[in-house]
């Protein structure tokens, strides 16, 4: 019997994922087949007839299952591609998706014109929901006269973050704290910050019965927005003034129907100006909002 080779269970394996309905089925196999083998997608193509021991397929084929289960496939591989840098990603933090790359995008244009160009250390930038610290590492690269603080409410996700940074060669820049929101913040934080930028929870809690299962798979408290999708939101926007120096903004990513009601809120916590910005896909996702007209 012939033993099993790289083509072959490629096209067995996508042939398998489509039939049980999975989007980017031949992407899914060629993911976890690298992941398995310690390689990226390209050399898989570049050694087609290599053949796969006893060991790999067992690890693909357990790889399989949980992705059957509903296990997203980040969660299975340990990373996440997101901008130009890869994450480490564990169940205990949100999987950073393309659409939080606009939010990055927009604070950094916004913060980028405002911090005078005198040296490290001149302007403060809050991530709040930090997660796997995919936003704090990414405004710390891209703004590098800027220091970031950066929060969330869990102590694992955290850890993951401030290993990414680590990694990622931007421990030195961004400060971590754990806890829900300012409150993890010392006193003195008030009135210091250029920007607050955020991924909140946005998607209303009723909704979550009828997602994906492989949204489900990723932590709640990271998601679930509460009634209507806008609790958390409602706190940043009610506690920001007091975190924010004058002229300061605030950068916020959302569900696509929701920007009408963030810029509401905003307006009646203060800041009456307020752009949104739409992603690739022509959706509104990320609003921009400050006390003075840009």
């Amino acid at each position: 019997m012939k033993v099993p080779d790289i083509k072959w269970v490629l096209a067995s394996t996508a042939d398998f994922f489509a039939g049980k309905g999975m989007d980017a089925a031949r992407l899914e196999a060629e993911v976890l087949l690298a992941h398995v083998l310690g390689t990226d997608r390209l050399h898989l193509y570049l050694m087609p007839d290599r053949p796969l021991d006893a060991e790999e397929i067992r690890k693909y084929k357990e790889a399989i299952r949980l992705r059957l289960l509903g296990t997203p496939t980040a969660y299975i591989t340990g990373k996440k591609s997101f901008l130009k840098w890869e994450f480490k990603v564990t169940p205990e933090v949100l999987i950073p998706r393309p659409e939080t790359e606009l939010l990055v995008e927009k604070a950094v244009a916004m913060a980028a014109g405002r911090t005078g160009g005198e040296g490290p250390g001149t302007c403060r930038l809050l991530d709040l929901g930090t997660g796997s610290g995919a936003v704090a590492v990414a405004l710390a690269h891209y703004l590098p006269e800027c220091r970031i603080d950066a929060v969330d409410i869990s102590p694992d996700a955290v850890a993951v973050a401030k290993e990414n940074a680590r990694v990622l060669g931007m421990e030195e820049r961004i400060t971590f704290y754990t806890g829900d929101l300012f409150s993890a913040l010392p006193a003195e934080k008030k009135g210091g910050y250029l920007g607050v930028v955020s991924n909140p929870p946005y998607i209303p809690s009723k909704a979550w019965p009828a997602l994906p299962r492989e949204v489900r798979a990723e932590p709640r408290v990271a998601l679930d927005g509460g009634e209507d999708g806008l609790k958390v939101i409602k706190d940043i926007l009610h506690q920001a003034g007091e975190y924010l120096m004058p002229g300061g903004f605030v950068a916020l990513e959302h569900g696509d129907d929701q920007h009408l009601q963030v810029t509401a809120i905003a307006k009646k916590e203060g800041f009456p100006y307020a752009r949104t910005y739409k992603d690739l896909s022509g959706r509104c996702r990320v609003t921009v909002i400050s006390r003075e007209n840009e």
